[in-house]
């Protein structure tokens, strides 16, 4: 689920939005996701607020288990028939669930937990990290991405809310209060096609090792 703000639209709210393309997001699996955790071995992973799966169906094509935990039935039923159109439907389940409430996972101490631009507000945002990390195993992944507040004056798109787009400072807060002292939490540029233009996005990317 990306650019969302997720505590001011319900599920109904987003299946509409969702209902409204074919795609509400890109195909492809975000381009940070690709760098930073392409070289990992199949194991099994969760995409928290995953929208239309792009990302966990690429870790699906690659030999992983993956899950998509999403408040939006339609978009979960979009990841399904693109599971089945892939071949994939054995390597993936589906959670409709608010990930700001502890879902029940179907997935249990799973090798990788990713965020992609979960951009809702800090209380929600450490409900739902506390609640993907207590579910990775020992000595697993959490990576996550998200619009970074310095893209409102210096980047382009994503909320123009500073109260959902976090600082490196609060991600840092809200990784050690889940345990995790030594994240590597970076702000990365990203080129974005605006038709004949490219204009350049400000991203947060966190990446950790449950301990």
């Amino acid at each position: 689920m990306e650019s969302s703000l997720l505590e001011k639209m319900d599920s109904r709210d987003w299946d509409k939005r969702y209902e409204a393309a074919s795609n509400i997001w890109s195909l492809t699996p975000n381009e940070f996701v690709v760098e930073y955790l392409g070289h990992m071995p199949a194991g099994s992973m969760i995409d928290l607020a995953g929208g239309e799966g792009r990302n966990a169906l690429w870790f699906a094509s690659r030999g992983w288990d993956v899950e998509n935990v999403e408040y939006s039935k339609v978009a979960l039923k979009k990841f399904a028939d693109r599971a089945f159109e892939e071949d994939l439907e054995a390597r993936c389940k589906s959670t409709n669930a608010d990930v700001t409430e502890n879902p029940q996972y179907a997935l249990r101490q799973v090798d990788l937990g990713v965020i992609s631009y979960l951009q809702i507000d800090s209380v929600g945002l450490l409900s739902a990290v506390r609640s993907l990390i207590s579910n990775i195993k020992s000595g697993g992944t959490f990576f996550g991405i998200w619009h970074a507040r310095e893209n409102l004056i210096g980047g382009y798109g994503g909320p123009q809310d500073p109260e959902v787009l976090p600082t490196k400072e609060e991600m840092q807060s809200a990784l050690e209060q889940c345990g995790i002292f030594d994240a590597l939490i970076e702000l990365r540029e990203r080129h974005v096609d605006v038709g004949a233009e490219v204009r350049k996005a400000i991203d947060l990317v966190v990446v950790a090792t449950k301990l």
